[in-house]
């Protein structure tokens, strides 16, 4: 497990870049992000549970939010659709998934990341998710380091902490 004294927060105000793109752009990136990294997982089948449903991805404190749909073996940003999932967590929460620093199940349980909605549906997203090995996801080797490197950053910088 990946122990901190306190749970990093982004700053309100480093996150209001962000909130000026607008919100179906935010979408579009990351849908495009996710359709490259579960490349092999989406050719082999393995989120087709996603298939017409949505999923909403909250950044909590950089408070954005991102609608998630699968349409024909594809993620694409679902705009207006009904929500059947949403997931809620930190930038830190989400780094940590990412970097496989913390399994999801550790996340979820210690309440880090918030399901609310289908809990069918996020049980199997869950299930997914720690299935997957993450040294096979076609994530560039260039960027791994980067991305430890920032969470390291962004656990001690003083001001990025915020009380739990």
């Amino acid at each position: 497990m990946h122990a901190v004294k306190q749970r990093p927060k982004m700053p309100k105000p480093l996150s209001l870049p962000l909130r000026l793109i607008p919100q179906k752009a935010h979408g579009v990136i990351l849908s495009s992000v996710l359709n490259r990294l579960f490349r092999n997982e989406l050719l082999e089948g393995e989120l087709d549970f996603l298939q017409g449903r949505v999923v909403q991805i909250k950044v909590s404190d950089l408070g954005l939010g991102y609608n998630l749909t699968l349409t024909n073996g594809v993620i694409s940003e679902a705009g207006g659709m009904r929500v059947d999932l949403s997931i809620t967590g930190s930038v830190y929460d989400y780094l940590l998934l990412i970097s496989g620093k913390e399994d999801p199940d550790t996340l979820f349980f210690q309440r880090h990341l918030v399901m609310d909605g289908d809990t069918g549906l996020g049980v199997h997203l869950k299930n997914m998710l720690s299935a997957i090995e993450l040294e096979q996801l076609p994530l560039p080797a260039e960027i791994r380091p980067y991305i430890e490197r920032f969470i390291r950053v962004y656990e001690n910088l003083p001001y990025m902490s915020a009380r739990s």
